[in-house]
């Protein structure tokens, strides 16, 4: 089965590409008229994409804390990290408009990376600190616009237990708007695909959103200290449902 749940999944993704020939001519139509319907149904596109591959793959996740999402308001999505999986689960359950941040490596995927743009995926470089802070300062944009995002502070893929440690300058995207952080935790997903590479794996996954975390007239000492205190409620809660 891991064998065919794989060729069904790259099937997919080729298919999806080839039927971008035709999607993304009416996106760039319909964003020609409307920005914001353009958005929506991009997001429409990228979420639906997501769920298959999340079907495929046959690991649909038991899902808690959705009522912890603010409706009124753009937020910050911070999660642990472990997984390609974890993009494409946590993405299925998070409000439009919400960007991404990715690793540049998505840019090189074709129709994927064009999709990504129409969603404002922001982009990130390993080791460029120049480019990552214009990265943070588009995010901020972002928030200030009703555009909440997803991002991973831990910088890459955990191959260990636990949660690494979180990079700091994350939580400038909060702290310079305002905007709550909304800590996201998935447990399993390294054992859908990277735990087996190159085959994908059924797995029972978990994915919760925990209370948001304010952060609006944060004192410096609690601004400093936020990154750490973010990180130890995802840890808490990975640890109880792992």
């Amino acid at each position: 089965m891991p064998f065919f749940r794989t060729i069904i999944s790259v099937i997919f993704v080729g298919l999806f590409m080839l039927s971008s020939l035709i999607l993304l001519p009416v996106e760039f139509f319909i964003r020609k008229k409307s920005p914001k319907k353009a958005t929506q149904f991009s997001y429409i596109v990228i979420t639906n994409a997501f769920r298959t591959l999340t079907f495929l793959s046959g690991s649909t996740p038991k899902v808690y804390g959705l009522e912890n999402i603010p409706k009124d308001r753009p937020v910050v999505f911070m999660g642990n990290h472990r997984s390609y999986y974890d993009l494409i689960i946590s993405y299925c359950y998070m409000p439009c408009p919400t960007a991404i941040y990715s690793k540049d490596g998505l840019k090189k995927a074709p129709a994927i990376n064009v999709w990504m743009k129409c969603i404002d995926c922001v982009f990130l470089e390993m080791g460029n600190l120049r480019q990552n802070m214009e990265a943070i300062l588009t995010g901020i944009d972002l928030l200030k616009k009703g555009t909440s995002v997803l991002i991973f502070p831990e910088g890459k893929r955990n191959k260990g237990e636990g949660v690494l440690e979180f990079h700091a300058g994350s939580f400038k995207l909060a702290t310079k708007t305002g905007a709550p952080i909304v800590p996201v935790v998935q447990t399993n997903t390294r054992e859908i695909f990277e735990k087996h590479f190159p085959w994908l794996h059924r797995q029972k996954t978990t994915l919760e959103f925990l209370p948001p975390i304010e952060t609006a007239d944060l004192s410096k000492e609690e601004q400093k200290a936020l990154p750490e205190f973010t990180r130890q409620q995802i840890l808490k809660a990975y640890l109880e449902k792992k």
